[in-house]
């Protein structure tokens, strides 16, 4: 999970810590993710479970250089990997496609990336086999853009609602991570 970016549109604010109806973006999505191994990008805080933290060098060497670092920690820490998925920390929501995108990793495919209703591809919200990636993850990343890590590669696209695409930028993806967060599970009522 990446998670080290400046949060510009956000108004500097840190958007993996911004409350989606009680639980912090980056917990909601963590919690989605389940009992996997997870290694997340950027700095060190409480997130609710045991996470392997790293951090690109230098820091904010954009999301390739973050990605390069994520598997180099991960491969360290399980060498056996054969499949990484990328997740955007700022998705309170994707979580809930990690099982659709490593299901679609077929024999003939190198990586499975998620479509939001736009049709785009998104790589940071994708599975990867590990042997098309590793090498392409190595020398020099800062600054390289995500897109070039899925090129030449041989891929599918998985179609997912709104929702799980969702990324929170701007104060108005925000609001409507929260309304979404809302229709999902009913805010606690009040203690008796």
């Amino acid at each position: 999970m990446l998670t080290g970016g400046t949060a510009r549109r956000l108004g500097g604010v840190d958007k993996t810590d911004a409350d989606v109806d009680g639980r912090p973006v980056l917990r909601r999505l963590l919690d989605a993710v389940g009992a996997l191994p997870v290694v997340v990008v950027g700095p060190p805080r409480d997130v609710g479970r045991d996470v392997l933290w790293t951090r690109e060098d230098p820091p904010l060497g954009g999301p390739y250089a973050a990605a390069a670092a994520g598997v180099a920690a991960g491969l360290a820490a399980h060498p056996e990997a054969q499949v990484v998925v990328l997740l955007a920390g700022d998705q309170p929501f994707a979580g809930a496609a990690v099982p659709a995108l490593r299901r679609a990793l077929a024999d003939d495919v190198d990586a499975a990336l998620a479509t939001g209703p736009d049709g785009r591809e998104q790589p940071l919200l994708a599975a990867y086999r590990m042997a098309a990636v590793r090498e392409r993850l190595t020398g020099a990343v800062h600054d390289r853009p995500v897109r070039e890590l899925v090129d030449g590669l041989r891929t599918v696209r998985v179609p997912l609602d709104p929702r799980t695409t969702l990324d929170v930028d701007d104060p108005d993806d925000l609001t409507v991570a929260r309304r979404l967060a809302r229709g999902l599970s009913p805010s606690p009522g009040p203690a008796r």
